[in-house]
């Protein structure tokens, strides 16, 4: 690798000698979660399309042949819920929220940036809450083997699969926080 490479920069293929530089190795992670928040808010589309499916065809067997889906608003009402939380990591690591801008548009950009770090504090301390919370719900629902009333689902397979997304979303949130002080920091 010649000597006037930028941090940041891939190193050639044989060069491990001197290792990633410090903000390569945090570009990386930021980039990998983000390829993963991807990857799961397609799985979260892919599993609301399957949602969707079901429902067509559970109205249309009612309609047409008295023979409707059974449990089809169990399966609906696990899968929306997990397709939420699917979607969440990548729309914070897109920048996809809404944000109100009525008392702040007119500040100064720095500003904004040490605004826009407070409240993704405070997004990740709640995101933070919010996988807390269902993981201790998830364990509760394992415990209690609580099940969905008509076809038995287990209860605790939509906490947990919600938690990867909750947890990804945390993830995300810390790597927002990170970017937002290295911005402040310039």
């Amino acid at each position: 690798m010649s000597s006037s490479a930028k941090p940041g920069e891939d190193h050639e293929a044989g060069d491990t000698a001197r290792g990633p530089t410090p903000y390569s190795a945090g570009h990386n992670i930021g980039a990998r979660l983000e390829r993963l928040a991807r990857l799961v808010a397609i799985a979260g589309g892919m599993l609301l399309i399957g949602v969707v499916l079901m429902t067509v065809i559970s109205v249309l067997g009612r309609y047409l042949f008295n023979a409707p889906i059974p449990g089809d608003y169990e399966l609906t009402e696990l899968a929306c819920g997990v397709a939420v939380f699917a979607f969440f990591p990548y729309c914070h690591a897109r920048s996809g929220n809404i944000v109100v801008e009525f008392f702040t548009g007119g500040l100064p950009a720095r500003h904004k940036t040490a605004l826009g770090t407070l409240h993704n504090i405070a997004f990740t301390l709640v995101a933070g809450l919010i996988t807390w919370r269902l993981f201790v719900g998830g364990m509760h629902k394992l415990k209690d083997g609580e099940t969905t009333l008509f076809l038995g689902i287990p209860i605790h397979w939509a906490y947990f699969s919600a938690l990867l997304g909750a947890g990804l979303l945390t993830a995300i949130c810390v790597l927002v926080v990170y970017r937002h002080v290295h911005a402040l920091r310039r």
